[in-house]
């Protein structure tokens, strides 16, 4: 599990003309098993990479997410420098009033530099 506060989440939908929502996100866990993988083994790192991961953020306005009128593809943020970007798939679960969860659709991308994981 990794967690941490990245202040602005980023949320878009390429199917509605790469619409862009940004929020506030006081905090974001990632509960994946790419993240505890063995990377020396490539039929383990496959497997960990095609599941999905759950991404839960806390402290957001659940009210501005409900009322888009798009659906959420993917979502994408900084953290120390680096650039995390996650395909989602098509449902969120809403945890709370202040809190959602997403799952990943298995692609996703943690960037090891300053790379841009996605063009924000």
């Amino acid at each position: 599990m990794f967690a941490c506060a990245p202040d602005t989440v980023y949320l878009y939908s390429q199917s509605h003309g790469a619409a862009r929502l940004a929020i506030r996100c006081p905090r974001l866990t990632i509960e994946d098993p790419l993240l505890t993988a063995d990377t020396w083994n490539p039929e383990i790192e496959a497997a960990a990479q095609a599941a999905s991961a759950t991404i839960t953020l806390t402290g957001v306005d659940t009210a501005a997410i409900m009322a888009l009128p798009w659906t959420i593809d993917r979502l994408a943020f900084n953290y120390r420098g680096t650039s995390l970007s996650f395909q989602l798939a098509y449902s969120i679960q809403f945890a709370g009033p202040r809190s959602i969860c997403l799952r990943t659709r298995g692609e996703r991308h943690y960037a090891t530099r300053r790379e841009m994981a996605c063009l924000l």
